[in-house]
């Protein structure tokens, strides 16, 4: 009998990105299962779910900028991605798509491994798609979060929308008021002398940022040489890919420590 084609995964995203395929892969090849996960570059997010539904696709992640976009276009969205207003991963089940959000199981994992935010003070830098995720993801822990943000409006709006404070602009944030910071801007992606809180960090703080090329940003460099417990995006990353494969193969639990190796692997190429 001839062998049948892998069970098929994949991301939609403005430009193939090698990270997630590398992560995936190495999980469904370590779980014996004959899943294969590509990168689809595309410019019509309707036309890219319903090559979903036209190839039988199982499982597809979205990257920016289509997490919002896709939304419209699916049968269900979880309650979660509802609230959090954005989807990076679509789980087809029988034909029926269903729109989730992993990053803030992800963020919310990745935080957990040093600190349970509930009942802490946290301050989240940003106001876009990652931010909200993670906003979420603490307030549904139990923290008591404030956002910053450089764009009044947008800082606000999210801190409305979510029930939660506006601290001002990033000029105002002060670490005694604060028992974790979470970094959820661009700023320090591929981008390693940049930090959005340079100067403003104290000792006892834990510090996670969202952005994980390089492994360790400016940001989380600073924190560690004042000894604060830091907390990098490669965890964030890969915590929320592990929830995605959880949801592609129905298995209890991904391999971390495969996907975490494999996504390292790649970091490094990618810097070269």
């Amino acid at each position: 009998m001839p062998r049948s084609i892998p069970t098929l995964c994949g991301s939609i995203m403005g430009e193939p990105f090698s990270l997630g395929e590398k992560i995936h892969n190495a999980a469904y090849e370590h779980l014996g299962l004959d899943y294969r996960f590509v990168c689809f570059g595309v410019d019509d997010s309707a036309a890219a779910v319903q090559a979903i539904r036209t190839l039988g696709v199982r499982g597809m992640n979205v990257s920016m900028p289509y997490k919002t976009a896709v939304m419209e276009h699916l049968d269900e969205i979880d309650e979660a991605a509802k609230v959090i207003g954005a989807v990076n991963t679509i789980n087809n089940v029988e034909g029926v798509l269903t729109g989730y959000n992993t990053d803030y199981l992800g963020s919310l994992a990745a935080l957990r491994e040093v600190v349970e935010p509930a009942g802490k003070r946290v301050a989240v830098l940003g106001a876009g798609g990652a931010a909200r995720a993670v906003v979420f993801g603490c307030l549904q822990a139990g923290a008591h979060v404030t956002v910053y943000n450089r764009s009044a409006v947008s800082g606000e709006n999210l801190a409305t929308s979510l029930g939660i404070k506006y601290g001002g602009s990033l000029e105002a944030f002060q670490a005694s008021q604060y028992d974790i910071v979470i970094n959820a801007t661009s700023a320090g992606f591929r981008q390693p002398l940049v930090d959005p809180l340079a100067g403003k960090l104290a000792a006892h703080l834990v510090v996670m940022d969202v952005a994980f090329i390089p492994v360790e940003t400016a940001l989380i460099r600073q924190a560690r040489q004042l000894g604060c417990v830091t907390v990098p995006g490669t965890r964030m990353l890969v915590h929320q890919a592990r929830k995605q494969i959880e949801l592609y193969t129905g298995h209890a639990e991904a391999p971390l420590e495969i996907m975490e190796r494999a996504m390292l692997q790649e970091i490094e190429r990618l810097q070269l």
